[in-house]
């Protein structure tokens, strides 16, 4: 194991042979680490305030969400299931509506496609009729 004590003043005394600042700065903060990091004694009587403390509380009832209020987990999913069906139901229509659209557009079609072939025949008919 390290000896930071020794680790600290090592470094200590290499960053003033070499009068480097940034060494010298790095062993000011290691040492201030160190002191900062150091165990410290618990205050008297800590102990038994902590386990005083968690027999309080574990004699308290426990009270959760579910079982203070049953009726509002009821709710909740009365609220999520019709958030769904919801979306469902505009799902469907928005379906419906694209389905639409795109049959009229067949229809526009169809509908350009005979106009031209019927212009195409009633423009033979007349060049027959006249020659």
């Amino acid at each position: 194991m390290v000896d930071f004590k020794k680790f600290v003043k090592r470094r200590q005394n290499d960053a003033l042979e070499i009068n480097d600042p940034s060494a010298t700065e790095e062993a000011a903060f290691e040492q201030e680490l160190r002191n900062a990091l150091r165990p410290l004694l618990a205050p008297e009587n800590f102990a038994d305030r902590v386990v005083a403390r968690a027999q309080e509380i574990s004699l308290q009832p426990i009270h959760s969400f579910s079982t203070r209020w049953p009726i509002s987990r009821w709710a909740v999913a009365a609220v999520l299931l019709l958030t769904i069906a919801s979306g469902g139901y505009l799902e469907h229509q928005r379906a419906r509506r694209i389905a639409g659209e795109h049959a009229r557009q067949q229809v526009l079609l169809a509908l350009q496609i005979t106009s031209s072939t019927l212009q195409a025949v009633r423009s033979k008919v007349d060049s027959n009729a006249s020659n």
